[in-house]
């Protein structure tokens, strides 16, 4: 039996999404899969439609066997037929106890280990959706695995955290004293954002050895399937996402992944002043936009300036709403939130849209009870909500369609593996 661990100990990054979609994908090939949950918070069962309040047993009570010999029976008793082919073994918040339980045990970073080799014979992979923090659970994951795959949200902070986590992966691999392949998948790619191509260019050339061939898109599709709790492979089999998933399952069939060796990796060549002219890096991009507007602004001041000393009187008879806005007032021209006096600001700019709601703490999540308004000048969205101090998440509805705020940086990961944009009201 071939076991593969999910892993990023960064949240977000489509690390349930990837689990619950590849494992379904594998078992359409006719393999025999098991989706292992070891996350506490259960987001295996919450996107596969298990009723959380039924689990009456999970994983943790299979870490938990006292007799060995029992272990295949227990596990069999866990296990929740999803699909043909296709069980999981769920989790529930008392897993969260199996660190603090076993801590000082000798063999606790093999319970996991243990528990897979005695039901061996009855599937032909395991996937393994691992926590997204490093501790004995993940050790666990790790101590099982024979493949590791990374998901990668193809972001601006995206770079850095994987190096951060093929370092962490180096060091648990020889704390295991085992080997094993490593598979980085780019996931949440939007091939309409010059900085998704620049980052995912840059995975290429940075970490050519392990990059994967299959890249999973950012697909509307994956979200609607998890929020009806199916996965991709019978929601809509027509979709890219359901594409991507059979690519991906074919790549890991075929076994293409190499050991991790973070010497072996190919270093970032140094740059050099020429490297910079003309070409942009995902590090870069943020702050050359920034530039670059800065300077368009100040050659605009300076022709408004040469004018007003041309012209008698300066621009005398131009309406008011022409003349140039003050710093002040054009930062009041924002998107996002913001908060002010009368309450939280939320702006967003959506000019073909018909309907745009919030939805999140502040309303039961219900997007009826909060619509924005359009303003017609402007063609932006907005309302304002008076709320009491403390930490709110929401999303918006746009025509229909849940999703994040993209004005918004500051996210949480949802239950349903996508994610929630976040307000702090102080």
């Amino acid at each position: 039996m071939r076991t593969v661990a999910i892993i990023n100990q960064k949240g977000g990054c489509g690390k349930t999404t990837i689990s619950i979609n590849l494992a379904a994908a594998l078992a359409e090939t006719g393999r025999k899969v098991l989706l292992a949950d070891m996350d506490p918070q259960g987001h295996c069962a919450l996107g596969l439609a298990v009723p959380r309040e039924q689990i009456e047993r999970s994983i943790y009570d299979v870490l938990c066997e006292p007799d060995q010999e029992d272990l295949a029976k227990s596990l069999r008793q866990i296990t929740w037929q999803i699909a043909t082919n296709f069980d999981l073994a769920p989790s529930t918040i008392s897993l969260a106890a199996f660190e603090q339980r076993f801590a000082g045990t000798p063999g606790r970073e093999d319970r996991l280990r243990q528990a897979l080799l005695a039901a061996a014979d009855q599937y032909d992979i395991t996937i393994i959706d691992c926590p997204p923090s490093v501790g004995l659970l993940t050790f666990n994951a790790l101590r099982s695995a024979d493949e590791v795959i990374v998901p990668v949200e193809t972001g601006y902070f995206c770079l850095e955290s994987l190096g951060q986590q093929l370092e962490t992966l180096e060091v648990l691999r020889k704390e295991c004293g085992q080997s094993f392949r490593v598979r980085v998948v780019p996931s949440l790619y939007d091939v309409r954002t010059r900085l998704g191509r620049e980052v995912l260019a840059h995975l290429r050339a940075r970490y050519e050895q392990i990059l994967a061939r299959a890249c999973i898109n950012f697909n509307t599709k994956l979200k609607e399937a998890a929020s009806l709790g199916q996965p991709i492979t019978e929601y809509d089999a027509a979709s890219i996402g359901y594409r991507d998933f059979r690519a991906l399952a074919e790549e890991v069939l075929s076994g293409r992944a190499a050991e991790l060796s973070l010497d072996a990796l190919e270093k970032p060549p140094a740059r050099t002043d020429s490297d910079t002219v003309g070409r942009h890096t995902p590090f870069s991009t943020a702050e050359q936009v920034l530039a670059q507007a800065q300077r368009i602004g100040k050659s605009a001041d300076d022709l408004l300036q040469r004018a007003d000393k041309m012209m008698p009187g300066g621009l005398a008879g131009a309406p008011k709403k022409h003349k140039p806005q003050t710093t002040e007032q054009r930062l009041a021209k924002f998107y996002g939130v913001c908060q002010t006096k009368q309450g939280i600001i939320f702006r967003a700019h959506y000019p073909h849209a018909e309907k745009v709601c919030l939805a999140g703490d502040f309303n039961g999540w219900n997007p009826g009870l909060t619509p924005m308004a359009r303003e017609q000048q402007d063609n932006v969205w907005q309302t304002v909500l008076p709320l009491t101090p403390g930490c709110y998440r929401y999303r918006l509805v746009v025509d229909n369609r849940w999703q994040r705020d993209p004005f918004n940086d500051r996210v949480e990961a949802n239950p349903f593996g996508e994610l929630n944009s976040v307000v702090e009201v102080k």
